[in-house]
């Protein structure tokens, strides 16, 4: 948004002063038209990285919070693989195994990473 916010600001300013009434002067200096186009290109430069590091501390901690979600998520995938293959393979019914599936789908639903809309 920022950056939109910049850029539009720039490409108006140039159209405004585009716009304004010709008056006979001089031709600008080479070191004022210099100027000017460092002041545009420091401009230009803020415009695209500010709020770099913010963003790359965002992403690490999204990166972060998608990691501890995998890992959940295949710790729920391997004790579900488990179960199925106990109860389709021995015909039986394994409580304790069962517990520690319900609670690794739980610890998965509680995660960052889950679906659901749940209020933070």
């Amino acid at each position: 948004m920022q950056k939109l916010v910049a850029v539009t600001v720039l490409f108006f300013s140039q159209l405004l002063s585009a716009q304004a009434p010709n008056t006979p002067s001089q031709p600008l200096p080479s070191d004022s038209v210099l100027m000017r186009r460092l002041q545009e290109q420091a401009f230009e430069n803020w415009a695209r990285d500010s709020g770099n590091e913010k963003k790359k501390a965002e992403n690490a901690q999204e990166s972060a919070a998608a990691h501890e979600f995998y890992i959940k998520a295949k710790q729920f995938v391997d004790l579900w693989t488990a179960f199925a293959t106990e109860l389709n393979d021995k015909k039986t019914f394994n409580a304790k195994l069962a517990k520690k599936v319900a609670k690794a789908f739980h610890d998965l639903e509680k995660s960052d990473g889950w679906p659901a809309g749940r209020a933070k």
